[in-house]
């Protein structure tokens, strides 16, 4: 059986003068087909976000 890896790229912004804070979250995933998920998050950090999935056929070589 292969190892299966998954990447996290993980940022916040924060910028008191405008009153912001955000998150963002990229995650590379193997998916239970054998093909290969791009998933981001955003939105204020402590809140709810929004999710975002982009499927690719096959798996990444990282």
């Amino acid at each position: 059986m292969s190892e299966l890896t998954v990447q996290y790229l993980v940022l916040e912004r924060r910028d008191p003068a405008r009153n912001m804070a955000r998150f963002y979250v990229l995650t590379i995933e193997p998916t239970l087909f054998g093909d290969t998920a791009l998933v981001r998050e955003w939105g204020p950090l402590g809140g709810r976000g929004r999710r975002r999935l982009d499927l690719f056929k096959g798996r990444v070589q990282l």
